[in-house]
């Protein structure tokens, strides 16, 4: 018999779903609650008695990935190889030898890749990359001897790969209606802001050109492990000829992704990224005389990326006589001090910047690009909604009444 078993489905971070058949039984993601989350405490996990075989990891957010060191010794840890590159720079830079010998365990950790099965037992599993703000980020199509169910872990659509979602489910999944699907496990997060106006990447980059036309000194604040976003900013700068600067830590993630995406011409090329070191001496054939990293940014103009953090003011302070603008590409949920999720070092930081500028667009599926996917999924028996906090909005979806019906609440299947 197949088994579905869903943990933390009713909040935004540190889901879990649990998918057992008569030989096997597999988990996919095991992350930490997000910040603010209702749920303080994370959920105490039973290896003891569930006996997993394996855990599979949809993308490198912490929310599906980050507790992954409490996994017992012996279960094997599959994610895609970018993910696995990501999470051992991060494990690098905090000095976590513990999460370091983990992920670079080659008899540990199975990397994956789009559209390559592998077998758990009686259990097959496919990944499908999606669009994410995680560039490394998979649909899992996992298929025990008597259900076929998809797990579509966090996608979108506005992104630069988000138009391949509905086609690759009707050509790879559905096979063009020759193969069913069970049981469909959905990502809800923007269930919980059904009205919000989504803002692409598309529209990100046309505005942030515009931006960079009127300032040519910013420093970005993003997630370095938002490639999209990254990527959006570095094309802006390069159209302006301008190039982008950031810590050590964040050229690294950089070089990564700049690897793992270079199929794809144009976004995510990030030939122009450069350690931010503005003492330096610069040399070269193409330049009168030697001169200094600081004196070619004020020259040229400069995308840096900070974080929010004090240490970060110095860098502005620098270029304080040049006035620098700071521009916040992160959830503004955060900057909200009515929010549960409110971060006050974050607000204190910004309300200190002399020009704040506020450039963001959602990583997950906006609910009619969800609507698609269970039209085009048309599972059989169930929709289950995870990640969100606002399930019961699925119902007013535009599907079928057949499929509203399917919507399932519970926690095990």
């Amino acid at each position: 018999m197949t088994g579905v078993k869903i943990y933390n489905g009713n909040q935004i971070g540190g889901c879990i779903t649990v998918i057992s058949s008569e030989k096997a039984k597999i988990m996919i993601d095991f992350g930490e609650n997000l910040p603010g989350a209702e749920v303080v405490e994370e959920n105490e996990f039973n290896w003891e008695t569930e006996k997993i075989d394996a855990v599979l990891f949809t993308h490198y957010h912490g929310d599906h990935i980050g507790r992954f060191k409490e996994i017992p010794k012996g279960i094997p840890l599959y994610m895609g190889n970018l993910t696995r590159q990501v999470m051992i720079t991060i494990s690098k830079y905090v000095k976590d030898e513990e999460a370091l010998h983990i992920l670079q365990d080659d008899t540990r950790v199975q990397t994956v890749a789009a559209a390559q099965s592998f077998e758990i037992k009686d259990i097959q599993v496919t990944p499908y990359m999606v669009d994410h703000s995680a560039f490394d980020a998979y649909m899992y199509l996992v298929e025990t001897p008597e259900k076929i169910i998809l797990h579509t872990g966090d996608f979108r659509g506005h992104g630069y790969r988000g138009k391949a979602v509905i086609p690759m489910i009707n050509k790879y999944i559905r096979k063009y209606g020759k193969r069913d699907v069970d049981v469909l496990i959905t990502e809800g997060t923007m269930l919980s802001r059904m009205t919000e106006k989504i803002y692409s990447e598309v529209d990100m980059l046309r505005d942030c050109k515009r931006l960079l036309e009127q300032h040519r000194y910013v420093f970005l604040i993003c997630s370095s492990t938002n490639v999209d976003t990254l990527a959006t900013f570095y094309q802006a700068a390069k159209s302006h000829y301008m190039k982008m600067y950031a810590s050590s830590y964040v050229c690294e993630q950089i070089g990564h992704y700049r690897e793992a995406a270079k199929e794809y011409n144009g976004p995510y090329d990030f030939r122009y990224v450069y350690e931010y070191n503005p003492d330096k001496i610069i040399s070269s054939d193409k330049l009168d005389k030697s001169t200094t990293q600081e004196e070619i940014m004020r020259k040229e103009g400069f995308v840096i990326v900070i974080k929010a953090e004090e240490k970060y003011k110095s860098w502005i302070k620098r270029f304080a006589d040049i006035e620098p603008i700071v521009v916040y590409s992160m959830w503004e949920g955060y900057l909200n001090s009515k929010h549960k999720a409110y971060n006050d070092e974050w607000k204190t930081f910004l309300d200190s910047c002399n020009h704040v500028e506020y450039m963001h667009t959602s990583g997950h599926a906006t609910a009619p690009l969800i609507t698609e996917v269970i039209n085009a999924v048309e599972p059989r028996e169930c929709i289950y909604p995870i990640h969100t906090e606002n399930a019961k909005e699925l119902e007013k979806l535009n599907i079928k009444e057949e499929l509203r019906r399917r919507i399932y609440y519970g926690d095990e299947l």
